[in-house]
């Protein structure tokens, strides 16, 4: 049967209290980004995934964007910047990073946020 998701801002039972591992990055400017990604739905054959993702501080460069993907900042901040822009995203602020951006992930805070990816 297929029915709606709620997806919790603390993350499925018991996500809270696992421990942080390496995660997934571009090219690494500064810090070393650890968290945590659970993904409430998938969706392969459309390359799609939807889910809640924490990390640690870290900046990153861009060269190309691998995906297209919204995203909803539950706790902490992003500035995302390159030669045509320099915006900075909070708690409650919602944005899509386009595929193909190539650009600065600057995140100076532990960030918390709810994303939806099509690859």
């Amino acid at each position: 049967m297929v029915v709606p998701i709620r997806f919790s801002s603390s993350g499925p039972t018991g996500w809270g209290a696992l421990a942080d591992v390496p995660l997934d990055h571009a090219e690494l400017l500064a810090g070393l980004p650890l968290g945590q990604d659970f993904s409430y739905f998938q969706r392969p054959e459309a390359k799609l995934r939807a889910g809640i993702w924490r990390s640690t501080a870290y900046t990153e460069h861009y060269e190309n964007y691998p995906c297209d993907e919204f995203m909803i900042v539950l706790e902490g901040e992003v500035t995302l910047e390159n030669d045509e822009i320099c915006e900075t995203y909070r708690k409650g602020d919602a944005f899509l990073v386009p595929k193909g951006f190539k650009g600065i992930w600057r995140q100076p805070v532990a960030m918390l946020k709810f994303y939806v990816i099509v690859e």
